[in-house]
């Protein structure tokens, strides 16, 4: 008897929780955002997650993206994964602007990537995420924004929107904090922390309008917000989705830890 693929409700976030710790190829833990990023929404919407047989398997996918995909690893070579692919009718893997687990396919992981490519889709784009450790707060021109409760959230997401874009926007309205800086009363530059991947201790998005570039703003916001991560207790910061790696490196010591590379369905 074929096995059925349904439609997961938050009954089945320990189940899959459960799965996403055994099943895991990322080098991250997933579990421990398995609500993020099975209910969590995305810039195309609610996401759907579906869960194949009993808990063997199961995907996530918004809109084109596909989320995450995690097959049981004693049930793997039974056509699992290619069901739950087929099912999702995804034409991006994992690199979901927005609220994405990883910015792509690991790209040490070979046998994920050949799955892929089985199935029709190419590799486009390859990106780092870069890990640094503790940072003092130099603190010079940058406020702090924790969570909203200075009042001050809309104002910052609206700078965001319109120097950066509508999916810094959406990605920063869920963060747990904010850290600005001004200059004469009017913002030049954020960098948020904790908005994807609640848990692991993640900087990003930040940005600094054009015309203030090349005055060390980004490496000031960059330290105040990996010093407020570590005052939540992270020894790591995870810097992702990103090819600075020059900037990363001289700013804070940060170096890269894993390359990923998205994919998409041929044309």
């Amino acid at each position: 008897m074929r096995a059925v693929i349904r439609t997961a409700t938050r009954d089945d976030l320990p189940s899959l929780r459960a799965l996403f710790a055994r099943a895991n190829d990322a080098p991250y833990a997933l579990d421990v955002v398995a609500e993020e990023k099975c209910f969590g929404e995305g810039i195309a919407g609610a996401p759907v997650t579906r869960i194949y047989g009993d808990f063997e398997g199961a995907a996530v996918t918004c809109g084109k993206w596909l989320r995450v995909l995690v097959v049981d690893r004693d049930a793997r070579r039974r056509g699992i994964g290619s069901a739950l692919v087929a099912d999702s009718n995804a034409s991006v893997i994992f690199a979901e602007p927005g609220n994405y687990f990883v910015p792509g396919v690991f790209a040490e992981d070979e046998g994920t990537r050949a799955f892929f490519a089985q199935r029709g889709f190419i590799e486009k784009a390859w990106t780092w995420n870069v890990h640094s450790g503790a940072a003092p707060a130099s603190g010079a021109g940058i406020s702090r924004d924790l969570g909203g409760r200075s009042g001050r959230r809309s104002t910052v997401l609206e700078f965001i929107e319109q120097h950066f874009g509508k999916i810094w926007r959406f990605e920063c309205s869920r963060a747990l904090g904010i850290v600005t800086s001004e200059e004469n009363g009017a913002l030049t530059g954020f960098a948020a922390y904790e908005a994807n991947n609640r848990g692991l201790g993640v900087f990003g998005p930040t940005g600094v309008v054009k015309s203030m570039r090349g005055r060390g703003i980004g490496r000031e916001l960059l330290l105040q917000a990996l010093a407020e991560l570590h005052a939540l207790g992270y020894e790591r910061a995870i810097i992702p989705w990103t090819d600075a790696l020059d900037f990363y490196r001289k700013s804070c010591g940060a170096e890269p830890a894993h390359q990923f590379v998205a994919l998409v369905s041929a044309p």
